[in-house]
């Protein structure tokens, strides 16, 4: 047997039960091997969802639609488990793929503007934080300007969940960084992307940075907003 073979059948063993029927008869069809990986995903089985995605993305790029979301896809899977073990250069690479490959008519299946900003966060992990920055202020200026021209009510339910997540990250780093100061700054900014605030902490939060309690006053302020953070 093969290796894909092999992984055909511990998959089989293991989630067989929770597909429809036929399905690894299937196996050599894309779409229906994708739907395998992604189940085993769910399932937390990792060491078997991550080969069965690197079997999808070895295909490369496709021109029918299904089979190129499920590369894009494959990779994008791919990253976050490479993050998840700190292997932040395979998951910048794979990412960057990704986002290059990524057709506007997949965002409705994942957040383009979400997956932005992990690749930024590789890219910091990695040591290079002078372009993990600039990429947040390329993200948030032209997520800002979107959000803006959408309105209020819609720029916080369309563009307000990808933004906000941008903004939080960027304050995180400067937190990291110990520049809490700039961390308050860059997260007041989150303020009218959100529907919900928490107006006593907040509050507490603006009045621990009058005092100059910056790391304080931030983590009020974190704790007064509630958005989808992907």
């Amino acid at each position: 047997m093969t290796h894909l073979d092999n992984l055909k059948e511990a998959a089989r063993q293991q989630i067989a039960h929770l597909l429809p029927n036929g399905i690894f008869d299937e196996f050599d069809q894309l779409n229906s091997r994708m739907l395998i990986a992604v189940t085993c995903l769910q399932r937390g089985l990792k060491d078997l969802a991550y080969p069965l995605f690197q079997s999808i993305a070895e295909h490369g790029p496709a021109d029918n639609e299904n089979r190129h979301f499920a590369y894009v896809r494959s990779l994008v899977e791919m990253a976050e488990m490479d993050a998840e073990k700190e292997d932040f250069a395979q998951a910048e690479e794979k990412m960057d793929t990704a986002l290059r490959e990524f057709p506007e008519s997949m965002g409705y299946m994942m957040s383009r503007v979400h997956l932005e900003v992990y690749l930024t966060y590789y890219r910091y992990r990695l040591g290079k934080k002078e372009a993990a920055y600039a990429g947040l202020e390329e993200i948030i200026r032209r997520e800002e300007k979107r959000f803006r021209e959408l309105g209020p009510e819609d720029g916080r339910n369309l563009a307000g969940p990808g933004l906000s997540y941008a903004i939080h990250q960027l304050a995180l780093f400067h937190g990291e960084d110990g520049n809490w100061k700039q961390a308050v700054e860059v997260f007041r900014r989150l303020r009218d992307t959100v529907s919900e605030v928490d107006e006593e902490s907040w509050g507490q939060g603006e009045s621990l940075a009058e005092q100059g309690r910056y790391a304080e006053a931030y983590q009020h302020m974190e704790e007064s907003v509630s958005y989808h953070a992907g």
